[in-house]
């Protein structure tokens, strides 16, 4: 027979309650911030946005992706989050515009309860090694000032009640 004392509850709950804390809200205002990135007016597709805070800003900024036409949704960045919280804390904070990681396209944006409805019954095609070979880079045709914390001149402010914040970007 195994005995629990009470400091073992209390440390089991100590250990746990964050664990499932975590999970939940994130403790901070967010914005549910949209917007479109552009390029001296022209629609940026498929590019990186990071939102810095600058001193003085709560959290740790937000994050996101334009789609095909400029237009993109931030996320709040929330260390140990498991989910996605959309928007962003008010404050201000620096723009830095980059491409991303890995080439994005339309098929990235799409609905996943659309792509729900086009599962049928058939088996799924054989998936070859040449169809895992990885996306070909996209060219950057982002300004060099944009894409560094150190150099990007791009500074939003993000306040309760906003709901749309264009990025605008200068070749020259």
């Amino acid at each position: 027979m195994v005995k629990f004392s009470n400091h073992g509850l209390y440390l089991a709950a100590v250990v746990l309650c964050p664990v499932f804390l975590g999970c939940g809200d994130s403790g901070l205002t967010l914005v549910p911030l949209t917007g479109k990135i552009t390029l001296d007016g022209e629609p940026l597709p498929f590019k990186s946005l990071m939102l810095v805070p600058i001193e003085g800003t709560a959290g740790h900024g937000a994050g996101g992706y334009s789609d095909g036409q400029g237009n993109f949704k931030l996320r709040a960045i929330v260390p140990g989050a498991i989910k996605d919280f959309p928007g962003c804390p008010p404050g201000k904070y620096q723009v830095i515009v980059s491409e991303p990681q890995v080439p994005l396209s339309d098929a990235d944006f799409s609905d996943p309860a659309s792509q729900m409805a086009a599962v049928t019954d058939e088996p799924a095609p054989a998936i070859m090694l040449s169809d895992m070979a990885p996306k070909k880079p996209v060219k950057g045709n982002i300004p060099a000032m944009y894409t560094s914390s150190q150099t990007s001149p791009l500074v939003i402010e993000v306040i309760e009640g906003a709901e749309v914040a264009n990025v605008e970007l200068a070749s020259k």
